[in-house]
């Protein structure tokens, strides 16, 4: 039995643990760490760090004994072992405080695959967010009441419902100006909610040993970090950018071959392109710097009589945990402290409800999967492009489709549904992706839904709407794994010769199973990574003192070396212009003696 026991190292001593105690804080047993967790308030910590010999060496060993007593012994051991390893959990399982205000489903959907991992593992979490409300197997959710009704108040004053179709319609300075309005918005809501006040107030009465922020909704949140005693913060997002990462992390920017994230752009770029995407980079970076981050501080600090700058709390990041996939995005260099965990949200399939399992049956041709995702739903489309799409269907009577489709009222009433179509609120889109008889899926091009038909090798007819759903559309055209469409200017007949084609092509089936093994050929999942990575960082937030920040601190352009390029420069046209300044009076001298010389002669 003791020949079953692994060794680990705790406090400078060896503790051994049987295989059911050999879970570390929560990590799997094929990892060997210490607890997840820094703390050293907790009692059990205390006693693991008093431990200097293993813990065989607390049982007295006689030379001299009989089996029996032998088999007593280890047995002992093995109970006490199991004992305190459970307890090791109990004690050393974090206190985390996951802030999630991204105003969109789907941004929570990614996180909440996250933390519910982390509580399932041991530790405490809390999460604040714009959704839900209540404790969910062992999260104790926090919802920031009134924000996402704010929102919808503001559109109504408006007078108008927020128009996806159009906002991807405008040039990428908008968008990105528009994208920095939302945040404020969502601060300003935020702030003001009840259930922020109360997270507040409580913050004074509570430990917490681990801030983790989804960083695309703005660093406003972050005013929480010095109410908590400025615990350790890590970055953790359903978004695959390592460009917005580059002002709290300090990572670079590659505008020559990694196009802006709302930048729509054929590559490889022409020398415009390149152009034109290092000035937008250029812009959105100082925008953010010189822009929308004072007009943030200054906001958070009148409304909460704070003296930190949220701007430069998001700079205490340790780390960011990302939605990036190298096979599936551009190949943007990065460094370390940034972890890729692309699909991080894909679980394993379950069995399709029984009536989809019959309809699925019952299609003649397979069927295809048709969503647009949790923002920009069908229903919001225009009747004109709703109408395009149900004459595609129309034509297609040996095809089933599903069509993700709020409601039918905003059907034009011209245009009937076609009996080989089921409209549903919601799909459980990851199971009919890895159903066999899939034949394509018309999607939007949303990240996560991108990596969840890569991962099941289904190839895609890309309808993209706003922001990187044109980049991630493209990324998957260039790998052959599907065509891509403009939503506004739909036409059936386009529609139905691009379904067709994907469908009898059999290279873009096989693109995408190639591209769905390349995938799945990892020594580790992504949400394992992300766990182990967020609880490296309770195991060593105490020695973050000594990590590099160097590029944080460095600014911009001498990050880029932006300032050597420009100094180069100007020594060049000072160099060019005292060659002129000494030639050209000797050039004219020579010129007027020689006019001088003809004369006289």
């Amino acid at each position: 039995m003791v020949s079953q026991l692994r060794r680990t190292h705790v406090g400078g001593g060896d503790l051994f643990l049987s295989p059911d105690g050999a879970r570390c804080g929560g990590l799997t047993n094929d990892v060997v760490c210490h607890p997840p967790s820094s703390a050293t308030t907790a009692p059990d910590a205390v006693m693991f760090r008093q431990l200097r010999a293993p813990l065989s060496s607390l049982v007295p060993l006689v030379r001299k004994e009989t089996v029996p007593c032998r088999i007593m012994e280890r047995k002992v051991v093995v109970i006490f072992a199991v004992v305190i390893g459970q307890l090791a959990m109990i004690g050393w399982g974090a206190n985390i405080v996951y802030i999630s205000s991204v105003a969109s489903p789907s941004h929570f959907l990614w996180s909440q695959r996250l933390f519910q991992r982390l509580a399932k593992v041991g530790h405490n979490v809390t999460v604040v967010n714009l959704y839900k409300e209540g404790t969910v197997q062992g999260v104790h959710l926090l919802k920031l009441d009134g924000v996402i009704d704010g929102l919808d108040s503001e559109d109504a004053k408006l007078g108008e419902e927020q128009d996806f179709v159009a906002f991807g319609q405008m040039n990428p300075i908008e968008m990105h100006m528009a994208f920095a309005e939302l945040e404020l918005q969502v601060c300003e809501l935020a702030i003001q909610s009840s259930g922020f006040k109360r997270l507040l107030e409580d913050s004074r009465n509570i430990r917490v040993d681990l801030v983790i922020h989804d960083h695309l909704a703005g660093p406003c949140l972050l005013s929480l970090v010095p109410a908590f005693n400025y615990p350790p913060l890590i970055l953790a997002s359903a978004y695959n950018r390592i460009s917005t990462i580059s002002v709290p992390l300090g990572t670079l920017i590659h505008p020559g071959f990694v196009p802006n994230q709302v930048y729509d752009v054929n590559e490889p770029m022409s020398f415009f392109t390149r152009s034109f995407n290092f000035l937008l980079s250029f812009w959105e970076h100082f925008f953010r710097e010189c822009v929308y981050y004072p007009k943030l501080d200054r906001f958070v600090k009148m409304n909460l009589n704070q003296s930190d700058c949220v701007s430069d709390l998001e700079k205490r990041s340790l780390l960011a945990i990302l939605n990036s996939n190298p096979l599936l995005d551009h190949p943007e260099p990065t460094t370390e402290n940034v972890i890729r965990v692309g699909g991080l949200h894909i679980r394993p399939t379950n069995q399709l409800p029984i009536d989809l399992i019959h309809v699925i049956d019952n299609s003649s041709d397979g069927f295809i999967l048709l969503s647009l995702g949790t923002n920009a739903r069908s229903d919001s489309l225009d009747s004109a492009i709703l109408a395009e799409i149900l004459k595609a269907m129309s034509a297609l009577p040996s095809i089933t489709f599903l069509w993700k489709l709020d409601s039918e009222d905003c059907l034009p009433t011209t245009n009937k549904l076609p009996p080989n179509v089921i409209t549903s609120p919601w799909f459980p889109q990851n199971d009919l992706l890895a159903h066999p008889r899939i034949r394509l899926f018309i999607t939007h091009g949303g990240l996560l839904s991108s990596q969840e038909a890569a991962w099941h090798g289904v190839p895609i007819v890309g309808l993209p709407i706003y922001a990187d759903q044109f980049g991630n559309v493209n990324q998957l055209v260039r790998k052959g794994v599907g065509r891509r469409l403009s939503i506004v200017q739909l036409k059936a007949d386009e529609l139905i010769g691009c379904i067709d084609d994907v469908i009898r092509n059999e290279s873009y089936k096989e693109n995408a199973i190639r591209l769905s093994l390349l995938l799945r050929d990892r020594k580790d999942s992504p949400l394992d990574v992300a766990v182990w990575s967020i609880e490296w960082v309770l195991r060593n937030s105490e020695s973050s003192h000594t990590w590099n920040q160097s590029l944080v601190n460095l600014g911009f352009l001498q990050k880029h070396s932006y300032d050597v390029v420009a100094a180069f420069v100007c020594i060049a046209v000072v160099v060019v212009v005292i060659l002129l300044v000494i030639a050209i009076p000797s050039s004219i001298h020579v010129l007027f003696k020689k006019k001088n010389k003809s004369k006289i002669e």
